[in-house]
């Protein structure tokens, strides 16, 4: 059972998307060709995955083709009578691209992809906490931000790097000294940081993770370890459904005994996961889990982290305790709406 996040500042105002393409015809005919573009490079993993696992693949074709169909029809539908659906968001998009894509067998497309970037980030993971431990104070807590912005920018779901991935991937190192130097697009860091270095400590952390891959085991687990080693109380809230490349809380559970075993620091550690209740890249905040609402009740910081769910839903977003918008621009349309460019951070502080 779903209802509004308990740490919003006002349920009752709060959207979590106010693009609406309804009413901007170039944003509408931007997102919507970005998506169909997109569903291609889905498909085709989604039919790489099941050639992996043995099956059919003139059927797995077959399903493609009728998802591609069932997908343009709804999209083409959208395009040529927009007021007839409302206000849609690109959160709108997503929540009608994962169904169409599981009931046709393609909501885990990314799994195998997911499984190798975990993989190849894993062994990473002892020599970031090594380097983090080795700094103190300011330079230390500047050290675990950018590293969650470094790992930030494996995104699937983002036209400018998704195909980065396909091939080399990306080196996490280098991508953390290439971080634009601050100011960033946004940047309430200097804000951030104070309170975090001199203010009353934490009591408890929900931190909405995002990417699998260097984005979830080199960013958002050194960041959480850092607040942890604080002694504030971490709650790794994770999708319950798959969506590109997301992390769910199933596949959190999985890869946790596996991050531990590299990184024994973390074995007792106040970290515990929950699952969001949702299952799209962006997040809507009105429609989240008991169990998520019941961990968050005396929860002091919120943490949102990605491109979807602390730029294109939730930057805006008020809350009734301290709240961080933390990510890389990876999108060209999302970067102008903010006056930006793509790889502008956003660091945004309440």
């Amino acid at each position: 059972m779903s209802a509004p996040f308990c740490k919003l500042a006002d349920p009752a105002r709060y959207v979590a998307c106010p693009w609406d393409l309804t009413a901007d015809e170039a944003g509408r005919l931007y997102w919507v060709a970005l998506f169909k573009r997109h569903l291609s490079l889905i498909l085709d993993l989604g039919i790489a995955a099941a050639k992996n696992r043995g099956h059919d693949h003139a059927e797995a074709l077959d399903r493609a083709a009728r998802c591609k169909t069932e997908f343009f029809r709804q999209f083409d539908a959208f395009l040529a009578d927009p007021p007839s659906h409302g206000c849609v968001t690109i959160h709108t998009l997503d929540q009608w691209r994962d169904p169409i894509l599981r009931r046709h067998g393609f909501g885990e497309a990314f799994s195998d992809l997911k499984e190798r970037e975990n993989a190849k980030a894993l062994p990473l993971l002892p020599a970031v906490c090594v380097e983090l431990d080795r700094l103190k104070g300011a330079e230390q807590l500047q050290a675990v931000i950018l590293g969650v912005l470094a790992g930030n920018i494996f995104d699937m779901g983002a036209e400018a790097v998704a195909h980065a991935f396909l091939g080399a991937g990306h080196d996490f190192f280098q991508t953390r000294r290439d971080i634009a130097p601050r100011p960033w697009l946004i940047d309430n860091y200097d804000a951030f940081a104070a309170r975090m270095l001199h203010g009353r400590r934490h009591r408890k952390a929900i931190y909405f993770v995002d990417n699998a891959g260097a984005d979830f085991i080199l960013g958002a687990v050194p960041m959480m370890r850092w607040l942890a080693q604080r002694g504030t109380q971490v709650v790794l809230a994770a999708n319950e459904h798959p969506t590109l490349n997301d992390m769910t809380l199933a596949e959190v559970n999985a890869w946790w005994p596996k991050i531990v075993a590299v990184e024994p620091s973390l074995a007792d550690l106040p970290i515990e996961r929950i699952s969001t209740g949702t299952g799209e890249a962006l997040i809507d905040l009105a429609e989240i889990s008991h169990e998520l609402n019941t961990a968050a009740g005396d929860a002091d910081l919120i943490v949102l982290e990605g491109m979807g769910r602390g730029i294109e839903s939730n930057l805006d977003a008020e809350f009734s305790c301290d709240a961080l918008k933390l990510a890389m621009i990876k999108d060209e349309a999302v970067a102008a709406r903010h006056g930006g460019k793509l790889f502008n951070v956003v660091c945004r502080f309440h």
